[in-house]
């Protein structure tokens, strides 16, 4: 029997739903399940894998939980469960996977290209919907013993160690001590925010002087509003960027490091540090930069070029006139933000190098100033 293994969040823009429909399929007949499935996670789909841990024994779910939990079940895993048509711009979750000796089923394209073996490869499995391929693969993988794994897992781990992610720091910020990390949101409630605090603490480890610039946002429901309303707040967030700047005159950090400004600090707070003489940086996570609706893009020929209004918003091919409002917003947001990345920003980290050529034609941005900086094992 198969033990799968699933920690991410139950969402649609995630496919947690194909996840669902596929388990649906295989009990169908009113057999027990193949496989055992372990899902962590929380949000929008939690009632109905509840229910379905209720009628079949070996659907266990677990809710939200941190990674020192989830690790208790990876030994006994074999393999993890990414089935998100998404373009990610990195593969956190299939790393951390493989760091944990399981590999990944989903999609090897963008940013998890290189954590997905081809035999997993949902693009090129069997079915014309997704749990149609999760279907046909683990059912495959059930019965047949032909997966042998063809990547070099160890040289990724060693790649993207925390100890390569130390030299790749030490190289990147040289001997600037004083370090300040922006970012909408600061306490651990989704991979981004946890990804910042991760990176937070390994620099204070090194012995750099950090402190972090955002919001608390609260969990569940109320927190879901604040992020939609805060691409509203993000045009012109005056409390912020003054927040932001007693608190540069205060610490007078060396390097000011941008992680996330979309969903709620806006243009502003770059705005606001010409005042200052620390290097900025920006560092893209969210594609949202440059497509209207992340969680619908799915290949990179969706980005059109370059980055005007038209373009912006024939990309997500749509007639809804709420939806085109709600776009040519965004847009004349990005707008605002790409003036002040060009005028503010002296080097733009991405994780991905696929992401590199989007974010120069996007934005004017010239090559040289456009550095590939990964992500890193969360342990």
């Amino acid at each position: 029997m198969l033990w799968l293994l699933y920690f991410w969040r139950l969402e649609k823009e995630k496919w947690f739903d194909a996840i669902i429909e596929m388990i649906l399929r295989f009990g169908e007949d009113g057999d027990e399940l193949p496989f055992e499935l372990f899902v962590f996670g929380a949000w929008s789909y939690e009632k109905e894998i509840q229910e379905l841990a209720h009628r079949y024994k070996t659907i266990h779910f677990f809710g939200r939980q941190d990674l020192e939990t989830i690790r208790r079940y990876t030994s006994n895993c074999n393999f993890l469960l990414m089935p998100s048509t998404c373009l990610e711009s990195f593969g956190l979750i299939a790393l951390t996977g493989l760091a944990r000796g399981l590999p990944t089923i989903g999609f090897a394209k963008g940013g998890t290209a290189p954590f997905i073996d081809p035999a997993l490869d949902l693009g090129k499995t069997n079915g014309q919907t997704l749990p149609e391929k999760l279907f046909y693969l683990i059912h495959r993988l059930g019965q047949e013993d032909f997966f042998t794994g063809s990547l070099p897992v160890s040289d990724i781990l060693k790649e993207y160690s925390n100890e390569n992610r130390k030299a790749n720091i030490a190289y990147q910020i040289g001997e600037k001590k004083r370090i300040l990390i922006v970012s909408d949101f600061t306490n651990r409630i989704w991979w981004l925010e946890t990804y910042i605090n991760d990176a937070k603490d390994i620099l204070i480890s090194m012995g750099y002087e950090v402190e972090m610039f955002g919001v608390r946002i609260p969990k569940g429901f109320r927190g879901k509003i604040i992020k939609y309303l805060g691409f509203v707040t993000a045009i012109f967030n005056i409390i912020a960027s003054i927040k932001l700047r007693i608190k540069i005159k205060k610490i007078k950090p060396e390097i000011i490091w941008y992680h996330s400004i979309l969903r709620y600090l806006g243009r502003l707070p770059l705005r606001i540090s010409k005042w200052s003489k620390a290097e900025k940086r920006m560092m893209y996570h969210d594609l949202g930069y440059f497509f209207p609706y992340p969680s619908k893009l799915q290949n990179e020929a969706q980005i059109r070029y370059p980055l005007t209004l038209k373009n912006f918003i024939s990309s997500a091919q749509t007639k809804n006139p709420i939806k085109i409002l709600a776009m040519t917003g965004k847009y004349f947001l990005l707008q605002l933000i790409k003036k002040q990345l060009q005028k503010r920003i002296k080097l733009h980290l991405v994780p991905s190098a696929f992401m590199k050529p989007i974010v120069h034609r996007s934005y004017d941005i010239a090559d040289e100033k456009i550095v590939v900086f990964p992500h890193f094992i969360q342990e």
